[in-house]
């Protein structure tokens, strides 16, 4: 009993029954669950009298009695974090209590720095690079606008660097002055 008018049909409504039957087992068997959770523990007469502990920031807010506890290792967004503190030579680049430095120009302070030389590039409009020196001995090219730790190169001279260090007072409030390191004078040269 072929079906003349539909040729394929019996075949077409087979696989469909068989991609159906694959799809309610897969479901089933529980491998088309998309929770990652496992299933939930059977209650029992423990499980009932335990006081489920808060879980959304709401929850721990109220249950903390109105005052907000800091989750992690995240700092209070509202309080004033703390002033930089010098590095003393000698401690291997780290800061007390906030571990080390950033690498590169940005971990630089700038009272440990020495001013080694500057560098003139390029012939009609020269650029001044100055090479300074960390307490570690090592030696950084840098150029106007790079970022320090505590401050930013603005100006740079034939025979000098000006920086903008930003300080910050025991009150929190930030302040910036102006420290200029000058080239030392080579022995046999005038003052």
């Amino acid at each position: 009993m072929m079906n003349k008018k539909y040729p394929g049909t019996r075949k077409r409504i087979l696989r469909m029954a068989l991609v159906v039957t694959a799809l309610a087992a897969w479901a089933w068997t529980g491998t088309g669950r998309t929770s990652p959770l496992p299933d939930p523990a059977p209650k029992t007469k423990a499980a009932k009298v335990t006081k489920k502990a808060p879980s959304k920031p709401a929850e721990k807010h109220a249950a903390s009695g109105g005052s907000l506890q800091p989750v992690g290792n995240l700092r209070d967004p509202f309080k004033l974090p703390p002033p930089p503190v010098e590095v003393a030579p000698g401690t291997g680049g780290e800061i007390p209590g906030l571990g080390p430095l950033p690498p590169g120009p940005r971990g630089l302070i700038i009272s440990q720095l020495k001013l080694e030389g500057i560098v003139r590039v390029g012939q009609n409009n020269p650029k001044l690079i100055a090479v300074l020196a960390n307490s570690a001995n090592r030696a950084y090219f840098l150029h106007e606008n790079d970022e320090l730790y505590n401050g930013v190169i603005t100006k740079i001279t034939p025979d000098s660097v000006y920086f903008r260090e930003e300080t910050r007072d025991g009150e929190g409030k930030m302040s910036s002055h102006e420290v200029i390191k000058k080239l030392a004078p080579e022995s046999g040269e005038k003052k």
